[in-house]
Formats: structure tokens, sequence, C-alpha cells
């Protein structure tokens, strides 16, 4: 059987990519985060949005992502979610004076 080529510089391709760099199959995979094969090939597709901060935590413990790979993770999650990186959302949310301060940047 011919392996899937999915479209470069997708989500999707990121996301294989990952999870073959870290030596693990799809399957095991799918496994390890408790999701559906299905949903997990509509993912790789593109046919359903990057998943939400709590699979997100769950992708990132399955993989053992180091703290370089969490960032770029986020970043390109979030971009394919229209949303801020879990991260940087987490951060503002647990630092609240950080946000007057960059409202106090934006109007100057």
């Amino acid at each position: 059987m011919q392996k899937k080529n999915y479209e470069v510089g997708s989500y999707g391709a990121y996301l294989v990519s990952l999870i073959k760099e870290h030596d693990v199959s799809q399957v095991e995979f799918a496994k390890l985060i408790n999701v559906s094969r299905t949903y997990l090939f509509d993912l790789f597709n593109g046919r359903v949005k990057p998943p939400a901060p709590e699979m997100q935590e769950k992708i990132i413990s399955a993989l053992g992502l180091s703290d370089s790979e969490k960032e770029e993770f986020y970043s390109k999650t979030a971009a394919g979610r229209n949303e801020i990186p879990k991260d940087i959302f987490d951060y503002f949310y647990n630092n609240a004076d950080e946000i007057a301060i960059i409202r106090e940047r934006m109007r100057a």
C-alpha cells in the first residue's frame, strides 16, 4: 500500500512528521490520545481543525515533546485554529498585569 502524502506545509503534514520523529505508529498514537483513527486521519487531511487546548496537552504528553517542540506545536496549532498559542494564553491568564502593560504599549 502506498503511503499518503499530506499537503506540504499543512498542519496534518506537520503532525504526521512529529509522530514519525517520535517513533510512534499512527495507530498507537490514536490510542495514546484516546481518539478514533477516523478523527486522526481527518486531522491529518485537514477535514477538522487542529485540536483544542485539552487535546493539545494529550498530544504533547503522548509524544514527550521538548520545550522547543512544544512552542512550535502550540504556534502551528494556534495558526490552524486562528487563535493565540496555548502557552501564550496561559501566560497571560496567569499574569493579568501583563495585559495592562500591553494595552499601555498599544496606546503609545
